[in-house]
């Protein structure tokens, strides 16, 4: 309790320094002499070591209950961490996700509202204030702040690479070396995008020049047996690889993240730092390395959440997204036919893949451990969106705002100040992590481009969300929270907005009659939708003002009035 006590005092004069607007990139305070000095009264500031992994369900966990899937390395982060069981993201698709992750802001605020539209520069990132206060940023793996392709139907030799510094074709091309630095607070990226074997960027490159023998077996896309009819109807995306798992692009970006520990280990200063451990996986394509490509057998799986029946109560893209092309972000693909029966063999190697995070965690939290870094260091662990894996008769991501898709695992270590093995089961959103972080670290939150109205002191800040450091602390066991969600993809023709309270979730659609509402108590699996009960409707009614009071509450308020006219 000392300890918690401790932290309230010191979270009081973050709480001071969060209240002292800064005024945009250029107010933000520069690097101190000893950045080791740069908290209040010379407290010694935090590293962190932020680990996202990609398209993870938050219910494929050992933690979380899962019957089938091992991951005893995570298993005990969360043992040792607050487990923010109900964390939800701001749009369940990579960019947008990302993005709020990065700048505290909803996809309205970034106005990344989907894949395929680049951050702006302009907007403030939490990396960005923690490097000008004198963090040592770094990034190892995925980052897509920008585009991983070229404008559609233009050749990517039309395009400058300086636009398209993540762009897929840019590298292949020999076009790029590096990312530009600093690159959204980033001073150096070890960079690793796309997916198993259309992964590119540093370690393509690496891949080449060190293993040439494993290379072709990357290139080829080369299978340990003849792939299955899944391989074709699901569009190349499930197979056993024989690519050997120590040249793996997870196993990469874990040995870069282990680099990054060892050096900053033997160095002589007291610099803290900011690392980003960016892993891929278990995103498809579902291509697990050779050994562990047959761990997990079809028999094993875990039966999909669906009932017969259900998408009659649903909107109709549903049953169009079940039974047609999956389509995502703009893109059109083979049906991933979320009803045949080849679901089980993706869901196999989707464990596998688990395993393989699971592993390369394990051994980046063993070497922050042996390096004497570890009670210095905050670790979040986090996805950027879940995945739907046959539930609901819908797979991958996209305009479906079920569980398993929205909501994602979120753990956070703060050493000597959070409650190890709490479960918070309040509404969390992605857009409270960088106030969370920047509080931890005792800096204030970024305004933005304009300067703030001397005449308007009451007007709203910018970031929509709160830090999260009263819960890691246990200060603060409120649930009455609520998350908002967004969804535009344009080729569906309308937009969603969902809202998340602790009982209950509501999703509606601009210019449509229909919606979703479900309640989470009484129906945690989401089979029932509620939204034409004639009992809900004055719940349904109330649900919709507040959602509306929430958007209204999340707007980005800027830029600023400048002047009176």
């Amino acid at each position: 309790m000392a300890n918690n006590q401790a932290s309230v005092s010191k979270l009081n004069r973050r709480s001071f320094l969060m209240g002292t607007a800064m005024t945009g990139a250029a107010a933000t305070p520069r690097a101190p002499a000893n950045a080791a000095d740069a908290s209040p009264e010379g407290e010694k500031r935090p590293n962190f070591l932020v680990i996202m992994v990609d398209q993870h369900n938050p219910a494929y966990f050992g933690y979380a209950g899962h019957p089938v899937v091992q991951t005893p390395n995570i298993d005990q982060l969360a043992a040792s961490s607050v487990n923010l069981s109900r964390a939800y993201v701001t749009n369940p698709v990579c960019m947008p996700s990302r993005a709020s992750f990065f700048t505290g802001l909803t996809t309205r605020g970034h106005r990344v509202r989907m894949n395929g539209i680049p951050l702006s520069r302009d907007i403030p990132t939490m990396t960005e204030s923690l490097r000008r206060s004198g963090y040592r940023t770094h990034c190892a793996g995925k980052l897509h702040f920008r585009t991983s392709g070229t404008p559609t139907g233009g050749a990517p030799s039309d395009t400058s690479p300086e636009d398209f510094p993540e762009a897929r074709a840019h590298w292949l091309a020999g076009r790029i070396e590096n990312l530009p630095s600093p690159y959204y607070g980033f001073e150096s990226v070890d960079y690793a995008n796309g997916h198993g074997p259309g992964t590119w960027g540093h370690y393509l490159h690496w891949l080449e020049r060190e293993h040439p023998v494993e290379f072709k077996i990357f290139q080829r896309k080369t299978a340990l047996e003849p792939p299955s009819p899944a391989f074709h109807h699901y569009n190349r995306t499930s197979f056993k690889w024989a690519l050997p798992q120590e040249v793996h692009p997870t196993t990469w970006v874990a040995d870069r993240t282990v680099d990054f520990l060892k050096k900053v280990s033997r160095s002589s200063t007291d610099q803290p730092f900011f690392l980003f451990c960016s892993i891929a996986d278990p995103h498809s394509p579902f291509a697990p390395p050779k050994e562990l490509a047959y761990k997990y057998k079809e028999s094993d799986v875990a039966p999909p959440l669906r009932r017969e029946g259900e998408l009659d109560l649903m909107p109709p893209h549903y049953r169009a997204q079940s039974e047609t092309d999956l389509i995502t972000s703009g893109s059109k693909g083979q049906s991933m036919g979320a009803t045949d029966p080849y679901r089980a063999e993706c869901a196999a190697h989707y464990y596998a893949l688990i395993d393989l995070v699971d592993q390369n965690v394990g051994r980046v939290l063993k070497t922050l451990r042996e390096t004497g870094l570890e009670q210095d260091t905050v670790v979040v662990f986090a996805a950027d969106h879940g995945e739907a894996l046959g539930d609901h008769w819908m797979w991958g991501k996209g305009p479906y705002h079920y569980d398993g898709v929205v909501r994602v695992p979120l753990l956070i270590r703060w050493p000597g100040h959070s409650e190890a093995g709490y479960k918070h089961e309040g509404v969390v959103s992605y857009v409270d992590v960088a106030p969370t972080i920047l509080e931890i670290a005792g800096l204030p939150i970024p305004v933005g481009p304009t300067s703030p109205v001397p005449e308007a002191p009451n007007a709203p800040h910018p970031w929509p969300g709160r830090s999260l450091a009263p819960i890691l602390i246990g200060t603060d066991r409120s649930t009455d929270t609520t998350a908002l969600i967004e969804g535009d993809e344009d080729y569906l023709g309308f937009r969603m907005r969902t809202l998340v309270t602790q009982r209950y979730r509501l999703t509606a659609y601009s210019g449509r009659g229909y919606g979703e509402l479900f309640d989470l108590q009484e129906d945690p699996n989401e089979f029932h939708n509620l939204w034409d009960v004639s009992s809900r409707r004055t719940l349904r009614d109330d649900l919709r003002i507040q959602l509306l009071e929430k958007i209204m509450e999340t707007d980005y308020p800027l830029p600023r009035q400048t002047s009176r006219s």
